[in-house]
């Protein structure tokens, strides 16, 4: 299994979500359903196994769409409840800046052999590859770090790499903050280690330092190749598989009562009775506790819900009337004082010939940028900006963020290897939580969590889960 630990500028989130209306094929449907039958190995749908079958879906993400497209394939009813007013969960695309912005999800992290990437394939997506040689950073000043210092700094997170686990002993308590302190305090005290741990780790991770599990941040699995973004946008991929499904938006749920007869679901609108319920929520809200299990959930999985950290991650996006910064690089770095704040930046001019700028502010300066209201957010990029780039730096034209922190239906980016965790957790949520009863999403993912593959390939699970249950 590869380590989740990722290459300099080689993931990029959330982590995390609308519709672009594009109609689905039949031919691409097709496609879809063989592709999905490859990789779990069954001919549920062909079989029409979820004939006579009634399913309610919670939530119209990622998660959701793949697991009621799998079950309306195999002959189920199948109605999907989402509390937003659109479809998506954290994969949201803006285009109120004139080419399309990603709120939430932003690439494909590994495209070959990524079930995510196939999808693209078949919906006709455009990609854009990410080239990881194109990468630039800069210091206060506007200086430029020299090739044998980021050779150091790489050299020392690979020591870290490492270490780290042999150095946490087995204790569970400690956290990636604590063995680097013992491992090479000096790299955060230096603004380019700080950004390298920013890039590498907490911005990848969506968590301080001071919260992921020294034992387990580098959990999980990737695909290989390059990260792709979609130049048409990432939530044609939701839109994709929604076409045809029933989806009814506006509707958070507030309960699910579920016995060893079938499910009720009870919306702020209606009371949905069905033969079986999968929920896909994110784990905050799972956290939060606003939605409502009678009888409650097994106690290994709340302890798992609360074990499982779910992370902050900022996004965002500023548009100018031209670029004042090089062009042609994919990706630019900020080594600053303040470790997390913006220390990454998505450049848009070479995917979308846009003077546009997705700065994203990560560990505890996330929360920062989220208490921020625009007047201040403006001032502090362009304030940031100037460190950078100097005078010719200008302030915004337009600015764009969604905090998915304040969010109600998300409360967070995504899961990440928190402290006093284990990865089993993953494992254990992704179990049956009752004979009627199945929880999906990137949290559920033992060896993708916090991707959105990770969620598709959940949906599909929990799907599979429900149509294997019933044949026994």
């Amino acid at each position: 299994m590869r380590s989740m630990q990722p290459d300099i500028l080689r993931r990029r989130l959330l982590l995390m979500l609308g519709s672009a209306g594009l109609a689905a094929s039949p031919l691409g449907r097709l496609a879809h359903a063989q592709s999905r039958a490859a990789r779990t190995g069954t001919a549920a749908a062909a079989e029409g196994a979820g004939k006579g079958m009634k399913v309610l879906v919670v939530g119209a993400g990622m998660a959701g769409l793949s697991a009621a497209i799998t079950l309306a394939e195999a002959g189920a009813e199948v109605i999907i409840i989402e509390a937003r007013d659109r479809i998506g969960g954290r994969i949201f695309t803006d285009r109120s800046l004139g080419v399309p912005i990603e709120h939430g999800a932003n690439f494909i992290h590994g495209f070959n052999g990524n079930p995510v990437a196939e999808l693209a394939t078949e919906a006709g997506a455009s990609p854009f590859f990410i080239d990881n040689e194109q990468w630039q950073v800069f210091e206060p000043g506007g200086t430029e770090p020299r090739d044998f210092e980021l050779d150091d700094v790489l050299d020392d997170l690979d020591t870290i790499a490492e270490k780290a686990t042999e150095e946490a002993d087995g204790d569970a308590s400690l956290s990636l903050l604590d063995v680097i302190e013992i491992i090479d305090p000096v790299l955060l005290k230096e603004p380019i280690g700080n950004w390298a741990l920013t890039d590498v780790y907490e911005g990848d991770l969506a968590a301080p330092l001071s919260k992921l599990s020294a034992l387990h941040f580098d959990g999980g699995d990737v695909f290989d190749g390059p990260d792709v973004v979609l130049r048409d946008g990432y939530d044609m991929l939701p839109a994709y598989l929604a076409d045809g499904l029933d989806v009814r938006l506006g509707e958070p749920v507030r309960r699910i009562l579920h016995t060893a007869d079938g499910v009720t679901v009870e919306t702020t609108k209606a009371e949905l009775k069905a033969d079986h319920c999968i929920v896909t929520v994110p784990l905050g809200v799972l956290k939060s506790g606003s939605l409502v299990f009678d009888p409650p959930l097994p106690d290994k999985q709340v302890k798992a819900i609360a074990a499982i950290g779910f992370g902050r991650l900022s996004k965002v996006s500023v548009l100018f009337d031209e670029a004042f910064w090089p062009e042609d690089p994919h990706f630019l770095g900020f080594a600053g004082p303040v470790r997390g704040r913006f220390a990454d930046m998505l450049n848009l001019v070479p995917i979308h010939d846009a003077p546009v700028l997705t700065m994203i502010a990560s560990g505890d300066y996330a929360e920062t940028v989220d208490a921020m209201d625009d007047a201040a957010l403006a001032a502090d990029v362009t304030a940031l900006l100037r460190d950078m780039f100097g005078e010719k730096a200008r302030a915004p034209k337009a600015i764009v963020r969604h905090a998915w922190s304040r969010d109600p239906f998300a409360l967070g980016a995504y899961s990440f290897p928190a402290i006093s965790a284990v990865p089993e957790d993953h494992a254990t949520l992704a179990a049956p939580s009752a004979p009627r009863l199945q929880l999906a999403g990137e949290h559920t993912s033992l060896e993708f969590f916090g991707t959105v593959h990770g969620a598709l390939l959940s949906g599909e699970r929990a799907a599979e889960a429900v149509l294997a249950a019933r044949k026994g």
